[in-house]
């Protein structure tokens, strides 16, 4: 015979036991592989922020020029042979503050366009205007809201 035979459904109910649950899982990695792999991963992340962080500082001075320009672009009361003067000037500071002080300073005319046109990869944009940008500074005439936007696209794509 049974030990449960005889018995009623109540008493049946008082005999069983509560569910036993399992204990919850850790979230936290037990083996020294996932640590290693954590560590890893943080010193990545660490060198690459630094990266981006000097990254940002080196090219503070592109920044600046870009803003310079705007200001030059926007400047109502200067005639475009000033703007156009300006912003010659503008991107010479800006060669200046990229590249060597010996390499840049006693460029002018069809050198410092060539300068300008190398440095930007043969940028169309910049190639069609080297000319004009680097005679800007020494020559009347020149409309500075024709020299804004290879001002700009020089300022940006230059190698330094």
């Amino acid at each position: 015979m049974n030990e449960y035979e005889g018995l009623n459904l109540p008493e049946l109910l008082a005999l069983m036991h509560e569910i036993v649950l399992p204990e919850p899982i850790s979230r936290m990695p037990e083996g020294p592989g996932w640590w290693i792999l954590l560590a890893w991963l943080v010193a990545s992340g660490a060198v690459f922020a630094r990266y981006l962080l000097l990254r940002r500082r080196a090219n503070a001075y592109r920044r600046d020029a870009i803003t310079l320009l705007r200001a030059i672009a926007s400047n109502r009361n200067m005639s475009g042979s000033e703007a156009a003067e300006q912003i010659a000037v503008l991107v010479k500071r800006t060669a200046l503050a990229a590249y060597p002080r010996e390499t840049v300073a006693s460029l002018y005319g069809a050198e410092w366009a060539q300068f300008l046109r190398e440095t930007a990869s043969n940028d169309p944009v910049v190639s069609s205007a080297a000319d004009e940008l680097a005679q800007a500074a020494y020559r009347g005439g020149v409309d500075g809201a024709d020299l804004v936007a290879p001002a700009r696209r020089w300022i940006r794509v230059h190698r330094a």
